[in-house]
């Protein structure tokens, strides 16, 4: 699939949609509507004019960002738009369910709430990585205006340069490898047992933590930091299903998203990410942190190989490659979508751990930066997903949850105090 495509009738290029794009479109809901959240804490106030200045001339370096999701016969598209944009406050709840079908509407928002400066975006648009490149873009730009001189962006993405045609591909069609077997289909997994939120209440709770003090933590256990976080991770789900009234005894699946650019050398800046499963299955008892570490590093080792991510890869974009399917219209791909996310995409996961690692910025920049923070996306079915940032010495740590009983936070934060790393918690509630 192109890049981009020329419409004659309005003149201008639009984007179809990446594979992930295709399935977040066709599924989202007020239940799981795929909108997460990227921040940026600075040293002082953001003052409302320059932060706009800043967004208007980063939109432009960024052509895909500029556009609105719109349905055609077959497939939703991404068409441009010249809609002015608006730096929003900040809203009490983040990550807010955001009505795709309404038209002339973008696929993300800019909020400023005192020293803060947050992008949310929908997933249909882009994944974790593309949207840090738009946010140091817009951070650097805004500190540019405020009179901070940096001679050397390192990488930066400036808004008076143009894009590359390769950050603008659809990298799971470039890279596809046809005929690839199918992965092993996973069974259904617990789910985190509690009455939910129905309404736009949206419990964030987020750990700081020294990054220096859990990389020594994870280097005596010889693990990675994503390793140790996902082990603390299934351990606080058996925590909470342990003490509760579950009778039910089953798998516990995380699904960590890994960006796979550099098992594919993408330079993209829309989506290009696959889930990676790491389960423990309670039907076989109790397990010990060791034990779960161990299982975790066994199945994330043997699953990020280029050939165990080629068969995600098929396997997703195959519905896109094939005569028929492609001739079937929106309406009825959408109804089928959304079953598939509701019986296949939904029931084998008990939660997620979405780690977007370290960021950086130049020194003049980062000087007057103190630290990034990462929202999940809402999901009713899991309850409660965890997303990692890191930004110098300071680790972030957010649960986004929509059960109302915060024993999984509290089991959580507690396993990692317990090894004693001092954790410094904050809500949002």
């Amino acid at each position: 699939m192109a890049n981009s495509v020329y419409s004659g009738k309005t003149g201008e290029w639009y984007y179809p949609l990446d594979n992930s794009a295709v399935f977040m479109a066709a599924t989202t809901s007020t239940a799981k509507p795929y909108v997460y959240r990227l921040s940026c804490e600075l040293d002082r106030p953001v003052h409302l004019p320059d932060i706009e200045q800043a967004l208007a001339k980063v939109s432009d370096r960024f052509p895909s960002f500029k556009t609105e999701l719109r349905p055609g016969v077959f497939w939703y598209y991404l068409e441009p738009l010249k809609k002015p944009f608006t730096v929003l406050s900040d809203s009490i709840y983040p990550c807010e369910y955001h009505r795709l079908r309404r038209m002339n509407r973008y696929l993300f928002r800019v909020r400023v709430y005192g020293t803060r400066i947050s992008c949310e975006f929908h997933h249909a648009l882009t994944d974790g990585t593309g949207a840090a490149e738009f946010l140091k873009s817009l951070v650097a730009e805004y500190l540019t205006i405020q009179g901070i001189v940096c001679a050397q962006w390192d990488g930066i993405r400036r808004a008076n340069t143009q894009p590359d045609p390769a950050e603008l591909e659809d990298a799971y069609a470039k890279f596809s490898r046809r005929n690839a077997p199918s992965p092993e289909t996973l069974p259904r997994a617990s789910m985190l047992p509690g009455k939910r939120y129905s309404g736009p209440e949206y419990r964030t709770i987020t750990g700081t933590v020294s990054v220096d003090a859990i990389r020594k933590l994870a280097h005596e256990k010889g693990a990675s930091i994503t390793e140790l976080l996902a082990s603390f991770h299934l351990l606080a789900i058996q925590s909470v299903l342990e003490t509760g009234s579950e009778k039910k005894f089953g798998p516990v699946c995380l699904q960590i998203p890994v960006n796979i650019r550099k098992f594919y050398a993408s330079d993209t800046v829309r989506n290009f990410f696959l889930f990676v499963p790491v389960s423990i299955d309670r039907r076989l008892g109790h397990y010990e942190f060791r034990e779960i570490l161990e299982r975790v590093q066994c199945q994330l080792k043997l699953s990020l190989t280029r050939k165990e991510l080629d068969r995600q890869i098929w396997r997703n974009v195959r519905g896109e490659s094939l005569i028929m399917p492609r001739l079937v219209p929106l309406c009825i791909k959408n109804c089928v979508l959304r079953t598939i996310a509701r019986v296949k995409a939904d029931t084998p996961f008990s939660g997620s751990l979405s780690n977007l690692q370290r960021i950086t910025m130049p020194e003049p920049f980062a000087a007057h930066i103190r630290r990034f923070d990462l929202v999940p996306s809402r999901n009713r079915s899991v309850g409660a997903t965890i997303a990692v940032i890191s930004w110098k010495d300071v680790l972030s740590i957010t649960v986004g949850s929509l059960v109302q009983d915060r024993s999984f936070e509290r089991f959580f934060f507690r396993a990692l105090s317990d090894t004693g790393i001092p954790v410094l918690v904050t809500s949002n509630m």
